[in-house]
């Protein structure tokens, strides 16, 4: 049985990835996976977990800062 927390994160993570794979689409033409790894993604949604700001605030200012480097 799944916890309260566990099932939040589910779904917090799944509207992770499609803010990103959106916001990629949006900028690129070509979705998240085009140019992060999955570990990398992993690893950025931990990050946003512990910032507690709203996904798509987090996602576009990523997006942005990865295209600009």
């Amino acid at each position: 049985m799944k916890t309260y927390y566990q099932q939040h994160t589910e779904v917090a993570h799944a509207a992770f990835l499609d803010a990103l794979s959106g916001e990629f689409i949006a900028r690129t033409g070509c979705g998240a996976y085009v140019y992060l790894n999955p570990f990398d993604i992993h690893q950025m949604f931990k990050d946003y977990l512990k910032h507690g700001t709203p996904i798509r605030d987090y996602v576009k200012h990523y997006v942005k800062s990865f295209l600009s480097a």
